[in-house]
């Protein structure tokens, strides 16, 4: 039957995604810079290479580390909100509750995978930002 295997697949997808999620977000809590790479927005390891440069005054210096520190503070945070999700998918798989799940991944899908396609797009990572976005629309498809 047609049914059992949209049901069938769903299950799989979610299950993949809710694994994917604790794995992502594991990653850009313990890992910001790495995290930041695979998600196509590019943080350096430190936020200035060189301070010979002359136009590199200590003060600028300063506002780019504070910068950098916000930006890698805000991955972990990104981090968290990943690992969350990930694991009440997974509570609601163990528990039984695939409706919930596919309402939570309809929203994931559309607004989270959907957003992050756009400001990947706008920010010239095309194929990042697609790569983000198709999923997302295909796993809001099979949810619905």
């Amino acid at each position: 039957d047609s049914m059992d295997y949209l049901d069938t697949a769903f299950k799989t997808v979610s299950l993949i995604f809710a694994c994917a999620a604790v794995g992502t977000g594991a990653h850009a809590i313990f890992d910001p810079i790495g995290f930041s790479k695979s998600f196509g927005l590019i943080l350096s390891p430190t936020p200035i290479n060189s301070t010979k440069d002359e136009a590199v005054t200590p003060k600028l210096k300063s506002a780019f580390e504070k910068q950098h520190d916000i930006a890698l503070s805000y991955i972990s945070l990104m981090g968290i909100r990943q690992l969350a999700t990930g694991i009440i998918l997974m509570t609601f798989a163990h528990q039984g509750k695939w409706k919930e799940m596919a309402t939570i991944l309809s929203v994931i899908g559309v607004i989270v995978a959907g957003t992050d396609g756009i400001y990947l797009c706008r920010g010239g990572y095309r194929i990042l930002g697609l790569f983000h976005a198709i999923p997302g629309v295909l796993i809001a498809a099979l949810a619905g």
